[in-house]
């Protein structure tokens, strides 16, 4: 009788610490898994970051540049060089009424005076 109540506790023990190392190991899946995940996750915010620090790299190099000081000037401030007129459209509306009407891109009128020219 003593025998088999040792081998009854020995049993529900080994259960016990079986059960134990399923629910540990179980649970370092789950959080290997989510740190993965996180892993990945930081990545593609790192990849992003340096795009983004990329752009600003090419955007500070041009600053020095007359033609992006020009530019920032036209678009931010309204300035114009001598010479230059301002066309303000005051019912804008009136230009997608009519299904003739196109607005034209500056590149694709300077390519079009090219052309004929």
């Amino acid at each position: 009788m003593r025998k088999r109540v040792r081998l009854l506790y020995v049993l529900v023990a080994a259960f016990v610490i079986a059960a134990g190392g399923m629910m540990t190991i179980n649970r370092l899946d789950q959080d290997i898994v989510a740190l993965q995940d996180t892993s990945r996750q930081v990545r593609m915010r790192q990849l992003e970051v340096e795009s983004e620090n990329s752009d600003m790299k090419q955007e500070i190099a041009q600053k020095d540049k007359d033609s992006y000081i020009m530019e920032m000037a036209r678009r931010y401030y309204g300035y114009l060089l001598p010479g230059e007129i301002r066309f303000v459209v005051v019912n804008p509306e009136s230009l997608y009424d009519q299904p003739e009407a196109e607005v034209v891109d500056d590149a694709v009128m300077q390519q079009a005076q090219e052309d004929a020219a």
